[in-house]
């Protein structure tokens, strides 16, 4: 683990965001963070006095310049994205933010002598395969989301290779753990379960790889540690090697939480992105990073249950908005 150090996270206000943050602070960083004016630090509010908050647009340039000059970070995690969620539907946000803020960032940093750049990516860019998904299978993504992160994985590509910057691009699969957007499928269920609602599942078998947070969160600060120049620019898979159907992780949960629940197959409407196959093939993150997730779905999921048991705000933040 690394200390002392000065470093920059985008998007942290989010769900993996801010559990980054946690983690960098306990390890006594100076931690900056960009996010939007509009953005909700629901998830932040126990950390705000250790961190220094810059409310960024992405589409202000000479802003971002010229606040990445005064900070001089040496680490930089950039998970600042729009449209992961059903919700964000706005084409021309998710074009600007995830390809254009991606862009003006890295553009922003010519002139920091940086030690590392984490590029966030999503499993979404490979689109459906009928194998693990690898590093260097054809993408093929089938969304506006997609597409964009898609490109901006290419982007620090070549910023990594041809410019010989210190850039690597992790693609975590579906993440899971405290804090989570509380209208995803792995809240839900824990919510639907405690208020004693039904659980609505696809009528398709849909599977997914889910990995604990705490695994991502290790292989994000262990990049600085290992980072060099063979794997500048390079995409790391970020998964278990493992998937499940959501009715299982259904069930694993409401055998955790030792209560009954009904769940309904057909009752939740599928999408045009579900998949009975989506598994991360993670040989490369194993030889290159040094890195192998730790925590097996029961594991992952009781101390997720645990979380929401104890989350002080959980009526007010996951209740009204499940």
């Amino acid at each position: 683990m690394f200390n002392h150090k000065t470093v920059l996270v985008t998007g942290a206000a989010g769900f993996i965001g801010a559990n980054l943050v946690y983690k960098l602070a306990s390890l006594n960083n100076q931690i900056h963070i960009f996010v939007k004016k509009s953005s909700n630090l629901w998830r932040l509010k126990n950390i705000i006095k250790k961190i220094k908050i810059h409310y960024i647009e992405f589409n202000n340039t000479k802003q971002i310049e010229r606040v990445v000059q005064k900070i001089n970070p040496e680490i930089i995690y950039h998970l600042a994205a729009h449209g992961a969620y059903s919700f964000q539907t706005n084409q021309l946000e998710i074009i600007k933010t995830n390809i254009f803020g991606t862009a003006k960032l890295l553009t922003a940093l010519n002139s920091v002598n940086y030690q590392c750049f984490v590029n966030t990516g999503s499993s979404s860019e490979y689109g459906f395969k009928n194998k693990p998904m690898k590093e260097t299978d054809l993408l093929e993504p089938n969304s506006f989301y997609a597409a964009t992160k898609a490109a901006a994985t290419y982007l620090c590509g070549v910023f990594g290779k041809n410019l010989n910057k210190p850039i690597v691009t992790l693609r975590p699969f579906s993440v899971y753990g405290p804090y989570e957007e509380p209208a995803r499928f792995i809240p839900t269920v824990i919510t639907n379960i405690i208020q004693g609602k039904p659980i609505k599942l696809t009528a398709k078998d849909i599977r997914r790889d889910f990995i604990y947070i705490d695994d991502v969160i290790d292989c994000y600060l262990k990049i600085p540690l290992v980072i060099n120049k063979k794997i500048y620019g390079e995409v790391f898979n970020i998964g278990t090697g493992q998937q499940y159907s959501n009715d299982e992780v259904a069930n694993l949960i409401i055998k955790i939480m030792r209560k009954k629940a009904i769940i309904k197959k057909g009752g939740y409407q599928e999408r045009s992105w579900d998949t009975n196959f989506w598994v991360a093939e993670t040989s490369k993150a194993n030889e290159y990073l040094k890195w192998k997730a730790k925590y097996q779905l029961e594991d992952g999921l009781t101390k997720t249950v645990n979380w929401f048991k104890n989350y002080e705000n959980f009526e007010s933040i996951y209740c009204q908005r499940s």
